[in-house]
């Protein structure tokens, strides 16, 4: 790995009030505040341009594992080790409601994108779906045969990808899934041939993923793998016309490349980004923002001679 030393990032800001290591990040939609969950249990919000704490969210009986903003912002949900998923209200501060169906650590939970839905995945070997209005369970997913370590929603919101320990990415059709529960136990299930969802096998552990525009790949931190789904203007759509950002071990990587070695004795174990900015918790308790120019990055690293990775 070779670092770029022709290429500086200035850190924006230093958050510190996190008594133990910062588990999980993210940014609110327009980029004005950040919320931040902790090993001791605790979530605190904080304003971006200040850097000043907002509100402490306390009711979680063990670490968090994933915080999230909801589209509109005004909701936000944790996971944790604790098994149950919960929903604060982003204004007050205050516990909506305390999802339990999990058996196990739920590590990982999203929005779908109008809100409506929440997806969790847990070490319980599971993907839950969630009505957000009523916090009531709609549909467990069993395919998995680890713990599942990342679930996000495709852009439409008509599929959930989620991502296990056992290196399978599984696809799931939402609208089939649910006609799978509606229809469980009459006799004619097996003539509807409602085919739910699909795997792929990836060469190595994933652990970022989002999906693109058009659904028909997911951008991962081992590069890009295709979901063979059907994807609308999919001819105006280049994986490589900007790539996303992830932080691995020590390193930040744009798309599959290493570029910028952290400072040592920071260990990251959370980082969320959005377009070219991108804030990493640290196992000391500290978080550090960044700016990163995605622009000058495609030029330097000549992403126009890579070959897009297909899954077997």
């Amino acid at each position: 790995m070779t670092e770029l030393s022709s290429f500086r990032i200035p850190v924006q800001k230093t958050l510190k009030g996190h008594p133990d290591s910062v588990r999980t990040l993210a940014f609110l939609q327009d980029g004005t505040l950040i919320v931040l969950g902790s090993n001791d249990g605790t979530i605190k919000l904080w304003d971006t341009a200040t850097g000043s704490l907002q509100k402490t969210l306390k009711g979680h009986l063990d670490s968090v594992r994933t915080v999230v903003f909801s589209p509109d912002g005004t909701q936000i949900a944790s996971s944790s080790d604790d098994k149950t998923v919960r929903l604060w209200d982003t204004a007050t501060g205050s516990l909506q409601k305390t999802l339990k169906r999990h058996s196990n650590s739920v590590r990982t939970v999203v929005f779908s994108p109008d809100g409506t839905q929440i997806a969790s995945g847990s070490n319980d070997k599971t993907v839950k779906l969630w009505d957000t209005a009523t916090g009531s369970l709609q549909k467990t997913l069993k395919r998995h045969s680890d713990s599942v370590r990342t679930v996000v929603f495709s852009p439409d919101g008509t599929q959930v990808a989620s991502v296990s320990d056992d290196e399978i990415i599984n696809f799931w059709d939402i609208d089939k899934s649910l006609q799978e529960s509606k229809f469980l136990g009459r006799y004619f299930v097996s003539q509807l041939k409602l085919k739910s969802w699909k795997k792929s096998k990836t060469s190595q552990q994933v652990y970022n993923q989002r999906y693109s525009a058009g659904n028909w790949y997911l951008a991962t931190d081992i590069g890009p793998i295709m979901t063979e789904a059907i994807a609308t203007d999919k001819q105006d759509e280049n994986p490589y016309s900007l790539q996303n950002l992830f932080v691995k071990q020590q390193w930040i990587f744009y798309g599959e490349m290493p570029f910028f070695r952290l400072p040592s004795g920071f260990e990251p174990s959370s980082h969320d980004v959005r377009g070219d900015h991108v804030a990493i918790g640290f196992s000391n308790g500290q978080v550090l923002s960044f700016d990163i120019d995605r622009q000058i990055l495609q030029s330097i690293l000549g992403y126009a001679d890579v070959t897009v990775k297909q899954t077997t």
